[in-house]
C-alpha cells in the first residue's frame, strides 16, 4: 500500500507503535468524531520533540495535555510536572464528558498516522536521522525491544519517518502548525509566536528550562541533547540506507543530504535544549 493511501485509510487505532492504550485511543477517537470535545492533536515521528512541546505548553502557556499511551516513562517524579501530563485515568467516557460539559480544549500527544478527523494539529519535525537513532535507544532501554537501526529506518515497527513526516506535514492536511524540533529547543521567539497564534492562547512567559534539569530526573528518557551525537552513531551502510528511503523526505522537509559517499554528517546546529 503506498504511503498517501495507508495515510488515508488509517485512523488513529491503525498500527500502534508503544505504550499503546487502546480503551483511551478509542474513546478519543470516538470523541474526536462525534465533535464532543475540541482537541488538538501534539504529533510527531517518536523522539522528535513531542515531549519538549509539552513542556513548553505547560510552562509557557499554562497547559495541561493528555496522551493516547500510557506513557508510564514520564512516572519519574518531577517529570510529569514539567510535561504537564493529565492522565485520562480509569474511565476515559467520564473524561471525555467532563472535557465537554467544562468546554475544555484537549492536547492530545499521539505518534500515529493523521486520522480522518479534522481537528487542529501541531507537528513536530525533526532531522530524521536523528530521530531514528533516539527511537532506537528508547525502544531498546526503555521498552526492552532488541531491534536494529536498520529496522526502525525500513519502518518495520511502525511507519517510518518519511512516511509519518509526509501524511502530516507534507500532505497539505489542513489546520495543521509544522514546527522544528531544533526552534522549540532554542526557545526561538517566532515558533513561540507561531505556537500562541495557532492556538489562540497568550504567551505567558519564555521558556527557560534546560535540558540538563529534565536529564536530572530522568536520564534515561532525556538521554541526551545533541542531534550531532545522534547522527554519529550511524555507519556508512545506515547512512546509505537512510538516504536511500528518506533523503527526498529530508530535503523536503529542509534538512541537508547525506553527503556522497555516506559519510557521517554534521549536525545542523547544537542546542541547549534537547529532550531526545
Amino acid at each position: 500500500m503506498s504511503p498517501a493511501r495507508r495515510a488515508k485509510d488509517c485512523d488513529i487505532r491503525a498500527k500502534p507503535c508503544r505504550g499503546w492504550n487502546s480503551r483511551n485511543a478509542l474513546v478519543l477517537d470516538a470523541a474526536t468524531r462525534a465533535g464532543f470535545v475540541l482537541i488538538t492533536w501534539l504529533a510527531s515521528y517518536p523522539r522528535s520533540g513531542n515531549t519538549l512541546l509539552r513542556v513548553i505548553l505547560k510552562q509557557c502557556f499554562g497547559l495541561s495535555s493528555q496522551s493516547i499511551y500510557d506513557d508510564t516513562e514520564l512516572d519519574t517524579p518531577g517529570v510529569r510536572e514539567a510535561v504537564g501530563f493529565e492522565a485520562v485515568g480509569n474511565d476515559p467516557h467520564r473524561f471525555i464528558e467532563d472535557a465537554r460539559r467544562q468546554a475544555r480544549s484537549l492536547y492530545v500527544k499521539t505518534h500515529e498516522l493523521p486520522g480522518r478527523d479534522a481537528h487542529p494539529a501541531i507537528y513536530v519535525v525533526r532531522d530524521g536521522r536523528s530521530s531514528v537513532v533516539s527511537h532506537r535507544h528508547y525502544l531498546r532501554g526503555i521498552l526492552g525491544r532488541d531491534t536494529s537501526l536498520s529496522d526502525v529506518i525500513r519502518g518495520e515497527l511502525m511507519p517510518s519517518w518519511s512516511e509519518h513526516v509526509e501524511a502530516w506535514a507534507l500532505s497539505g492536511r489542513p489546520n495543521t502548525l509544522v514546527v522544528r524540533y531544533e526552534d522549540l529547543a532554542a526557545a526561538d521567539p517566532r515558533a513561540l509566536q507561531q505556537i500562541a497564534a495557532f492556538l489562540d492562547r497568550p504567551l505567558l512567559q519564555a521558556f527557560d528550562m534546560s535540558f540538563d534539569h529534565l536529564h536530572t530526573l530522568n536520564p534515561l528518557f532525556f538521554r541526551r541533547g545533541s542531534d550531532a551525537a545522534n547522527i554519529s552513531e550511524m555507519d556508512t551502510v545506515s547512512l546509505r540506507l537512510f538516504e536511500q528511503l528518506h533523503g527526498a523526505t529530508l530535503r523536503r522537509i529542509g534538512y541537508g543530504a547525506v553527503p556522497a559517499g555516506g559519510s557521517r554528517p554534521s549536525a545542523r546546529a547544537e542546542h541547549t535544549f534537547l529532550p531526545r
